[in-house]
């Protein structure tokens, strides 16, 4: 039965997008991603200030499939973790800045609900605050990048699954080397570790053969392989010419890294803030959490824009990052997480290159 737990929805005026999204067409590619079952209990969390009308569309699909849209959850409402004990799928749909994030007991209910296996899956489609700057730290979201956001879901997906099994065979062979003409110097290696695919598969069968919490979390656009290496095996240095660290914007920034920890850091600018950054986030800021490589051919970043599209999920788009990475299957632990994206990096094993000055040479 189909209800909404909320009688009155706040709406918010928000920028308008430049064109219409076709929601319906979203809400296709969200459905065929999750290859819903007759039968399978969904609960969409939604924003009624953006995307509205994609949350209509989605139920809509639900029913086609024969799946029970059990609850639509509006951004601002809490959520009752006992919702989750009889659910198949959770989906996020876009939020504005101004909506309510999940508590961390919300998110904990939801890691333990994941936990117990089977089919359970969740979908993010995270859009206007997966915009982000080099720095990891959210940028400007544009209308048209709500275009390119839309194009970026219509991609040959077994074309990108193809792609990214032929870079792990390649990242399992030896040592993996980062470098930027800025002087990026990085090297760790991924041996036996899990690697997870974001492929845009969203299945029962792919939460089934989860190995990893994060297999459990399909992102949509899709595009990104991620792994956390073995961490005592990373070491070498990561320069940003510019960062975010609270209000301050450090400048050429190296953080030195051996043995998996942060060893030392050096800034021409704003070195304090960035010391001050790292001892507020505890151990796990000290610590290397993974490398993640985009593959999406539709999420390329702007030439000479420093706006990364969705989390660096763009072909040849570098994520280097501190912090916790036990939903990869890491060891470090902590709440602390900071990406640093590297847009024009060249990546190689043994000298098998993967990445040349940010193109990637492993195409989907």
């Amino acid at each position: 039965m189909l209800r909404r737990l909320s009688t009155f929805w706040l709406v918010v005026p928000v920028a308008p997008l430049c064109a219409e999204p076709d929601y319906d067409r979203i809400a296709a590619r969200v459905a065929a991603a999750l290859r819903l079952q007759a039968g399978e209990r969904v609960l969409v969390r939604f924003d009624p200030s953006y995307f509205a009308p994609l949350e209509a569309a989605l139920r809509a699909r639900i029913r086609e499939a024969g799946a029970v849209c059990v609850a639509t959850l509006p951004a601002f409402e809490p959520m009752a973790p006992k919702w989750l004990e009889a659910l198949d799928v959770f989906i996020r749909l876009p939020l504005t800045p101004s909506a309510r994030p999940l508590s961390e007991a919300e998110e904990e209910a939801l890691r333990r609900w994941g936990a117990a296996g089977g089919a359970r899956r969740e979908l993010h489609l995270h859009w206007s605050d997966g915009t982000r700057r080099v720095d990891g730290l959210p940028a400007e979201h544009t209308a048209e990048l709500d275009r390119l956001y839309q194009d970026a879901l219509d991609i040959d997906y077994a074309a990108l699954d193809a792609a990214q099994e032929r870079a792990i065979q390649i990242l399992r062979r030896g040592t993996v080397r980062v470098r930027t003409p800025a002087g990026t110097d990085f090297m760790f290696r991924i041996a036996r570790r899990p690697f997870n695919k974001q492929n845009g598969d969203a299945s029962p069968e792919r939460a089934r053969a989860a190995r990893i919490p994060v297999d459990r979390h399909i992102e949509l656009p899709a595009g990104a392989l991620r792994v956390a290496p073995v961490e005592e095996s990373a070491f070498g240095q990561i320069v940003l010419p510019e960062a975010r660290f609270g209000d301050t914007l450090a400048r050429n920034v190296v953080i030195l890294v051996d043995n998996g920890r942060v060893s030392g850091v050096r800034a021409q600018e704003g070195l304090e803030a960035v010391q001050a950054a790292l001892e507020a986030g505890g151990e796990a800021a000290r610590r290397f959490r993974e490398f993640a490589l985009g593959f999406n051919p539709k999420l390329a970043v702007p030439v000479g824009s420093p706006v990364v599209p969705y989390y660096g999920y763009g072909a040849g788009v570098v994520r280097l990052s501190l912090g916790d990475n036990q939903e990869l299957g890491g060891a470090v632990r902590g709440r602390f997480v900071r990406w640093f994206f590297l847009t024009d990096a060249t990546v190689h094993v043994d000298f098998r290159y993967l990445v040349r000055d940010g193109k990637l040479e492993i195409g989907p």
